[in-house]
């Protein structure tokens, strides 16, 4: 008999079940206590974990193979609190809007609407006031910053890769930027660096640790003594922008589109 780690019966068992969701509240019901959790079944998976997407928000249980709805529900309910306490202590989303408020290398920037035909996004500082001025159609307006924020984390990265580089006499093969939710940069074996570009929220001091910390694996492919040596030796606070992420990051998927 072939294995099949998601039997019918699996979907079979309830309609919530077979939508990929399943509401904690009275009986299932929805009213003003009701929480809906995504299902995210995972043949590999070992145990039932339950996060909250980093961009959205959203409840998201990772399945395996073989759990009754009846066993599920019970790990819910009985994280509930858990569940609660992260959502209300999870910053609220920011859109790329007119009008909004987003930090910049951790300084508050306002997004403006200008309305000139050509699209384009050009930093205004008065009075110690900083503003993105975004022109062009409003339709465009959140990719248009998007599109600035990603420029200033490559311009940010790449300045301080190289320095970091030149230090411990090293070099990356390229530097890419991208949007991930589970790490803040990388190091692959063809000595790629990948960074998250939401970085760019946070203090520059945390941007060049992330740096530093990517570059350091170029000499050391591991997190042994010797790698955080090498990281000590060019980001000697790092300790301090560590903390940071591990208190903040999260908040920095907030901002844009969820």
């Amino acid at each position: 008999m072939p294995f099949r780690p998601f039997p019918n019966s699996f979907q079979e068992r309830s309609s919530a079940l077979a939508e990929g969701q399943i509401t904690l509240g009275l009986d299932g019901e929805e009213g003003e206590d009701a929480i809906k959790v995504r299902l995210k079944p995972n043949p590999r998976a070992k145990r039932l974990i339950l996060r909250l997407d980093p961009r959205s928000g959203e409840p998201v249980a990772t399945i395996p193979p073989g759990l009754s709805e009846r066993k599920i529900k019970a790990f819910l309910e009985a994280n509930r609190d858990w569940l609660v306490a992260r959502q209300e202590a999870r910053a609220e989303h920011i859109p790329f809007t007119a009008g909004a408020t987003i930090p910049v290398r951790d300084i508050p920037h306002e997004l403006c609407h200008v309305g000139q035909k050509r699209g384009t996004v050009r930093l205004l500082v008065e009075g110690g006031r900083h503003r993105l001025m975004v022109s062009g159609d409003e339709a465009h307006f959140a990719r248009r910053v998007t599109d600035w924020l990603k420029k200033q984390a490559r311009e940010d990265l790449s300045d301080a890769v190289d320095c970091h580089a030149k230090a411990l006499d090293v070099k990356p093969s390229s530097i890419r930027i991208k949007d991930t939710t589970s790490r803040w940069g990388s190091c692959s074996s063809a000595r790629v660096l990948s960074f998250s570009w939401r970085i760019i929220f946070a203090p520059p001091f945390v941007l060049n640790y992330l740096a530093a910390h990517e570059v350091a694996h170029l000499r050391e492919m591991n997190h042994s003594p010797r790698f955080w040596a090498h990281v000590e030796d060019i980001c000697p606070d790092f300790e301090e922008a560590k903390v940071w992420l591990k208190q903040y990051g999260r908040d920095l998927h907030a901002y844009g589109a969820p």
